[in-house]
């Protein structure tokens, strides 16, 4: 198939009964101290082992899923504990969990039941109008170094069939797509408390820390799971169910997508294992899964060596019927199924930015409501650092021209902000794309343009290693940028993105 260069497409992107037992302690609420970590080893590569340790106060899930679908409405039911260590200078009245299924971009319905405490007190959680922000109100305040585990049943309805949004979240033509399908710890931002932001009509919803998961989820045997971390377990149950056991290990969040149709195709590159879930009805599908494997493989293989490792064992790719085109979970990624049969260089750009997104977005993670040009401008400009590395010079040179040309088009005819603007301060999605998805990676454009490709790339890879696991901001990326290169930046980034604080 004749494909046209990279540097032209760059421009076109953009309550059943709970599990009789419950779910076992997770590593780390359970055994010693010395060895809560063996059993996440699995889903690290081995020289970065030792991260685990290091980021030993990150908060624990153990979860158990029980996925029931039903001719018209899917059942998920589970319960969670969460091991948490108050990381703060600041004792701590209040822990908040968000119920992501429950906004409207999500479209399903969710509720918790009472929650108990290690040392046995119960608790009747808060919920506020939303429906989406969880309070939960301790029984004495958790003082700095401390830790408390908290367990709650939780119960979410899925109409099947029924697409929100982008449809990132539901029941759709048979394929589960379940991201965040349990209480996710919201963030405590020190001077302005939990983090409670619902207000994203568009782009992504979520912002959360790294954590620890281990995740039991029973399921029809037939389906075919693709989740965030290793499977490393498999029991099959008497009423014919199978209950599949995956660890994650220091993942922003979890997710996961399963079919009944899903064929898997697997690859490997720089020792992570690259698994791609497929449909194999439409005409030429093994072929663009294979092409869809080569370019992951490439994506891998080159952001590893531009920025710096993926330390994960594994990286899933699974088809889903969003509207997004794909979407990125952190060691899942979820495409379209109709771009991906059709395997053309919109199905390669796809591929591309939510592989970057593994690096900009999980392993650096940002408020991707309040900051999305943080995640996506740098996705963006990663996939110019694919094409230069794939294509040569004269390419990488039209990627970065597409993005000025888009974004100053959009500008002359609709008008100009700046990048570090909410996502709901873009009144839609063409300005949304423009500004973030042109302008934002126009900007470390221009920076390369006064400061030199090596310099830039060397300011990223700084960020990388200095916030991997951890979250950006705007106000670090400065200093991390102005460190790096030797340069006041204040000029810069007030004309490109914006005052701080912003949102």
């Amino acid at each position: 198939m004749v494909r046209r260069s990279l540097g032209v497409w760059v421009a076109l992107v953009c309550v059943v009964t709970l599990l009789a037992a419950g779910p076992r302690p997770a590593a780390g609420q359970g055994g010693s101290a010395a060895d809560w970590t063996a059993d996440f080893h699995p889903a690290m590569l081995p020289a970065y082992e030792g991260d685990m340790k290091f980021y030993s106060a990150a908060p624990r899930y153990a979860i158990a899923l029980n996925i029931a679908p039903g001719e018209d409405e899917t059942l998920v039911s589970g319960q969670q504990t969460v091991l948490y260590t108050n990381s703060l200078s600041q004792p701590l009245d209040t822990i908040v969990f968000r119920l992501y299924p429950n906004l409207n971009s999500y479209g399903a319905q969710m509720s918790v039941g009472e929650i108990t405490t290690d040392g046995g007190a119960a608790i009747k959680p808060a919920l506020d109008d939303t429906r989406t922000v969880l309070t939960v109100t301790l029984p004495a305040a958790l003082q700095p170094g401390a830790q408390i585990t908290l367990t709650m049943p939780f119960a979410i309805t899925i109409a099947n069939d029924s697409r929100d949004l982008y449809g990132q979240f539901g029941v759709l033509g048979g394929i589960l797509a379940l991201p965040n399908a349990y209480p996710v710890l919201s963030v405590y931002e020190p001077g302005k408390g939990w983090w409670q932001e619902i207000d994203h009509p568009r782009g992504d919803a979520v912002f959360s820390e790294t954590a620890f998961y281990d995740v039991r989820v029973t399921a029809p045997a037939d389906l075919i799971l693709a989740a965030s971390g290793s499977e490393i377990d498999l029991t099959a149950n008497d009423d014919g169910t199978l209950t599949h056991r995956f660890v994650a290990p220091l993942m922003r969040d979890f997710s996961l997508s399963a079919s009944a149709r899903y064929v898997t195709l697997t690859g490997e590159q720089d020792g992570v294992l690259i698994r791609l879930l497929y449909d194999p009805a439409p005409d030429g599908a093994l072929a663009a899964t294979q092409h869809g494997m080569q370019i992951a493989r490439d994506a891998l293989r080159i952001f590893n060596e531009v920025f710096g490792p993926y330390p994960f064992a594994e990286l899933d790719i699974a088809q889903t019927p969003n509207s997004a085109g794909g979407l990125e979970y952190p060691g899942l990624i979820v495409l379209n199924g109709d771009v991906w049969a059709a395997d053309t260089d919109y199905f390669t750009f796809l591929i591309v930015h939510e592989v970057a997104h593994q690096w900009w977005y999980s392993l650096v993670g940002n408020d991707q409501i309040r900051h999305p040009w943080i995640d996506e401008a740098m996705a963006q400009y990663s996939v110019a650092q694919y094409i230069l590395a794939t294509e040569g010079q004269d390419a990488y040179d039209a990627a970065l021209e597409s993005f000025r040309t888009q974004y100053e088009l959009f500008a002359e005819t609709a008008g100009d902000n700046p990048i570090g603007l909410p996502v709901s301060a873009y009144p839609d999605q063409e300005t949304y794309w423009a500004l973030i998805y042109q302008k934002g990676p126009a900007f470390f454009a221009m920076l390369e343009d006064r400061y030199g490709h090596d310099a830039m790339i060397s300011s990223l890879r700084t960020l990388f290693a200095t916030h991997r696991y951890g979250i950006a901001t705007p106000e670090s990326v400065q200093s991390t940028f102005e460190q790096t290169l030797g340069v006041d930046l204040d000029a810069a980034f007030a004309e490109w993105v914006g005052g701080f604080p912003v949102g």
